[in-house]
């Protein structure tokens, strides 16, 4: 016999299943709504990257084109612009950014680089036993003239032709540098990048400086990749600079200094007159 306790358990049963059901219900087909959703943005996720990935190989094409055309253009404007002559690139040991851009922009123009590689700052001026090499070498030196004594020294070696080069040769064998490529040639110009410790050696900017004085081109040199105020410190000395090398309006500027045909700063950077000479 069915008593009101019955009937309102089974009511309470029945509206139960209908919620659960409901609720089951609901949740099937939230999920797959949301499983379509889903689907619908991988696809345009999908569609988006294919667009994306056409794009950019389309910028890629033209960027390769578009950067053979800058090298013709740039090898068709340097093309025996340094034809016959000889630079003397200085360098110094350690982290060299631009050294293989400078001597291929030299090649390049038809030049011939000569590196002289820097062991020490200050073309050794700091090392008493320099002192006593340089004093052997070319007599008598007050202390505090040493460095512009070397460099003048090194400028008159390297500004004749010479079978011997005695100051070089005798800084060499007491460590402060290195050369490389030296064919007994005079020297036409010279490319500074030499720095110690992200600061420009003064040896050889003065180096430089003397080198200028005879009558070669002379430019302080940077690598885009690699600040190390070079071309700054070559300005203020009354040298031209570029700091950029490394690209094809590094490359420009350089050779057309190095041919005397520009002077000034081209480059990036502060103070820097224009991107490349024009």
């Amino acid at each position: 016999m069915y008593n009101l306790r019955y009937h309102i358990t089974s009511l309470v049963a029945v509206f139960l299943s209908l919620s659960i059901g409901l609720l089951l219900g609901t949740i099937v087909v939230e999920r797959g709504t949301l499983d379509r959703q889903k689907e619908s943005i991988i696809a345009s996720l999908q569609e988006e990257f294919r667009t994306l990935n056409t794009a950019n190989n389309e910028l890629r094409e033209s960027l390769t084109s578009r950067e053979e055309l800058v090298d013709a253009l740039l090898e068709a404007a340097v093309e025996g612009s340094l034809e016959g002559r000889t630079v003397l690139v200085v360098a110094s040991t350690g982290r060299a950014d631009g050294l293989g851009s400078t001597s291929d922009a030299i090649r390049s123009a038809g030049g011939t680089p000569v590196t002289l590689l820097l062991s020490a700052p200050l073309l050794g001026a700091g090392d008493p036993s320099v002192s006593s090499v340089v004093t052997e070498t070319i007599g008598p030196v007050e202390p505090d003239a040493l460095l512009d004594e070397i460099a003048d020294g090194l400028a008159a070696e390297w500004l004749l032709p010479a079978d011997a080069r005695p100051l070089t040769a005798a800084l060499a064998e007491a460590g402060v540098l290195r050369v490389d490529g030296d064919g007994g040639a005079a020297i036409d110009a010279v490319a500074v990048l030499a720095s110690f410790n992200g600061v420009p050696d003064e040896g050889a900017l003065a180096l430089a400086r003397s080198l200028a004085d005879g009558g070669a081109a002379a430019c302080g040199i940077e690598a885009q990749s690699q600040t190390t105020g070079v071309a700054a410190a070559a300005l203020e000395s009354g040298l031209s600079g570029v700091d950029h090398i490394g690209t094809p309006e590094g490359a420009y500027s350089l050779t057309w200094i190095l041919a005397g045909r520009a002077e000034g700063y081209y480059g990036i950077g502060d103070g820097a007159q224009a991107p490349w000479p024009r």
